[in-house]
C-alpha cells in the first residue's frame, strides 16, 4: 500500500484529505499544488465525515472471491460536505440525493476502503447488519 493511500485511508476510520493552509480549499485527489490558489502548503487533516449521494452504479462482476455472494454491489459518487467528490461503497438500499456518512473499513482481507452508509441514526441496526454480512469493520490503531 502506498504512503499516500495510507495517508488518504488511515487505520482510523476517518478519512482525511490535503487542505491548503494558505485558502483553506480541501484538494482531492492528492496534489503537489492547491488546486484553488496554487499554494504549496498543503496539509493532510481529518474531514467532516458528511456527504450527499450524488450518483450510483452497480458491481456485477468481482474478481474478489468473498464479494461474489453480495453481488450486484452498491458504488456510489459522493460529494463531500467539505466541497470534493469521492467514490464509495454504499450501504444497499440507498439513492441519490440521500445524506451519508463515510468511514475507512477493511474487508474480512485487510483491504482499506472507503463506505458510505445511511447518516440517519435510526438505520443504525440495518448498518451494523449489512457491515457483518460482507465482513468489514472499522479498523482500530
Amino acid at each position: 500500500m502506498t504512503a499516500a493511500f495510507k495517508t488518504i485511508f488511515p487505520a482510523t476510520g476517518a478519512p482525511q484529505l490535503q487542505v491548503c493552509t494558505d485558502c483553506g480549499q480541501v484538494n482531492y485527489p492528492p496534489r503537489e499544488l492547491c488546486g484553488k490558489c496554487l499554494g504549496a502548503s498543503l496539509a493532510w487533516q481529518p474531514i467532516p465525515a458528511g456527504g450527499v449521494v450524488q450518483s450510483l452504479t452497480e458491481l456485477h462482476h468481482s474478481l474478489e472471491p468473498q464479494y461474489g455472494p453480495h453481488l450486484p454491489w452498491p458504488v456510489a459518487s459522493v460529494k463531500l460536505d467539505c466541497g470534493p467528490v469521492a467514490f464509495a461503497h454504499l450501504q444497499p438500499g440507498l439513492d441519490v440525493n440521500t445524506a451519508v456518512t463515510l468511514r475507512i473499513l477493511a474487508d474480512s482481507e485487510g483491504n482499506r476502503m472507503l463506505v458510505a452508509y445511511a447518516a440517519d441514526k435510526n438505520a443504525h441496526e440495518s448498518i451494523q447488519q449489512w457491515l457483518t454480512a460482507i465482513q468489514f469493520q472499522e479498523e482500530r490503531p
